[in-house]
Parts: structure tokens; sequence; C-alpha cells
């Protein structure tokens, strides 16, 4: 393993462990989506769209607008669920596949450090690649969540009027585009 590669490896795990609140993980206790559209906090899905009142989703399916309880049927109440559930799988995949990146930088480390100890390239490469192939498997997950979080919200904007300013928040294409954006980055 060339110098080069050892310094970026030893670069990247000292960005990584910068990320932290000190506590040696981060503060995963709220998540951003869609460039803070959504947030899943604690227990609820709150949605952000500009010149609109924020949306609360509790995990019961109840849909607060503007602080007021919006009455919805059942069908309506398992869409409402089902976006729930969505985001907080994206939340739940994100953190996993920050912590696959850890480990692969860590991994990468001590493969460079054993590759410099042995003067040889060794199998570095090899875990390395099958590490990125743990951390991509994991970042595909989320590309599903975001089609999951589109179906329910299609289906909110159509069952659901006081659901339609907030049903463009995950656009037509998201789900592809983070699909083709894993491909691109393998």
């Amino acid at each position: 393993m060339s110098s080069q590669r050892l310094i970026f490896m030893l670069t990247l795990a000292g960005l990584i462990a910068g990320c932290g609140n000190g506590s040696g993980m981060g503060d995963f206790s709220s998540t951003s989506i869609a460039n803070g559209a959504i947030k899943v906090r604690n227990s609820e899905i709150i949605l952000h769209v500009s010149g609109t009142p924020d949306a609360v989703i509790a995990a019961n399916g109840d849909l607060k607008i503007n602080g007021q309880i919006v009455p919805i049927s059942q069908p309506e109440r398992e869409a409402l669920q089902h976006y729930y559930l969505a985001a907080n799988a994206v939340r739940e995949h994100g953190i996993a596949t920050g912590k696959a990146g850890v480990a692969l930088a860590g991994e990468s480390i001590k493969g460079a450090v054993a590759s410099i100890a042995s003067g040889g390239e060794g199998n570095a490469d090899q875990q390395v690649e099958a590490g990125s192939q743990k951390v991509t498997q994991a970042a595909m997950k989320i590309c599903q969540d975001l089609a999951d979080i589109k179906t329910a919200q299609d289906t909110l904007a159509a069952q659901l009027p006081a659901f339609k300013p907030y049903a463009g928040i995950i656009e037509r294409d998201a789900a592809k585009d983070c699909n083709d954006d894993d491909v691109t980055h393998r």
C-alpha cells in the first residue's frame, strides 16, 4: 500500500472521528431527509415545506398540521404509519451505513499499517473492496426507504387533501437517482 493511501486513510479516520459529539458517536436523536424537509425527531416525523405550516406524523398515524389534529380515515392512518416507518428506516439505515463506513476506515488503516510493516501490498486492497461493498449494500437500503416514502407520499396526496402541500417533498425520481448514485460510486 502506498504512503499516499495511508495518509488518505489516516486523514479519513480523523475526519470521521471529528464527526462525533464527544461520546464516541454522533448525535442520532434527529435526522434530516430531503434537505431538511423531513425531520425524524424522537417519536415523530416533521414535514416542512416553505410557506406551509409544519406537519407532524406520529407513530400511531396521527397527523397534526400547524398543531391541530387532522381528522383521518383508517386507510389514511395506515398510509401515514407507512410514511412514518419508511422515514425512520432512512434514519436507521443511515446510521448503519455510517457505522459500516467507520468500520471500513478502521480496517483500511489496519491494512495500511500491516502492509507497511510487512513491506508489501498483502490483501489490504481486497479487504477495502469487501468493506466498500458492505457500505454500498447498506446505502442501497436507504434508496429503497426513499421509494417507500414516495409511495406513502403519493397515496396520501391522493387520499388526504390536507397532505397535498407536502406531496412534493420526495421527488418522483429520488429513489432512482439514489440508486444511480450508488451504482456510479461503486
